[in-house]
């Protein structure tokens, strides 16, 4: 078994496979898990899906490959943890029970080769931001997870792939000043847990920094940037497909 551990976030996968940019997305990223058979374990630090949603009687077929290639992996001997991201908050029985991954509430910490992380989605880490924190709540809510499920799939999905562009395009124009505040105060905010690693998805722009044995890193995405964590031997390294395996920039 390679004792190799991964961290990907922020895959947006998307409900129209035909698209030529979601098929390019779709095979690299299938390609990559094939590459990384056998490694030790695998986390999907939220937003793997650009929604999620289960019915008791059906799952969306929109996602069959990935599911798929997730099912190849974990056959592989590959332990695979997923957290739910703002997109895909509502995962269930089917990914747990009948692929075998692990559901992660919101924030975890493990031990992983003689480091402690803290693995967070992200999306209320930001200072402020209210209005959405609030909206997070509602959504979450089981009044709303009851309404939800008494729409038919296609109408509720037709409403989050709307939701879901309205969102991005609000969010995307921020993203690099997001991620400076971040990195600001990092070092005095991520790092009351007992752990000496945070690693967190949502902002679509990777970086990673070094506060003397402490690191933080935000993953990045798999939209523009294709990118990940590496964790070899208690070491670090974000990297990138068009890298492959050179760092990626420390600061931002």
């Amino acid at each position: 078994m390679n004792d190799t551990i991964i961290f990907i976030s922020d895959t947006h996968f998307k409900f129209n496979s035909n698209d030529p940019r979601e098929k390019v997305k779709r095979t690299l990223f299938l390609d990559f898990l094939r590459t990384n058979h056998g490694i030790s374990r695998l986390y999907l630090v939220g937003d793997t899906f650009d929604f999620w949603f289960e019915y008791e009687s059906a799952i969306p077929s929109y996602f069959f490959d990935i599911l798929g290639g997730l099912a190849e992996l974990r056959k592989s001997g590959t332990e695979i943890m997923i957290t739910g991201g703002n997109h895909d908050y509502w995962l269930g029985s089917f990914i747990s029970e009948k692929l075998g991954l692990t559901i992660l509430p919101d924030e975890v910490t493990h031990d992983i080769q003689g480091r402690k992380v803290t693995i967070n989605h992200g999306d209320i880490l930001m200072p402020g931001d209210y209005g959405y924190k609030l909206l997070r709540m509602v959504i979450r809510s089981r009044p709303a997870i009851w309404f939800a499920k008494l729409l038919h799939p296609a109408i509720l999905f037709r409403f989050a792939s709307w939701f879901s562009q309205t969102s991005k395009e609000f969010t995307s124009a921020g993203t690099k000043r997001n991620a400076r505040q971040l990195f600001s105060i990092a070092e005095s905010t991520f790092f009351d847990r007992g752990n000496d690693t945070f690693v967190m998805g949502h902002v679509h722009l990777p970086g990673i920094r070094h506060f003397g044995e402490k690191t933080f890193v935000i993953l990045g995405d798999w939209e523009r940037h294709y990118s990940y964590l590496r964790l070899t031997g208690g070491k670090f390294s974000l990297e990138d497909l068009q890298s492959e395996g050179k760092r990626l920039i420390e600061t931002l």
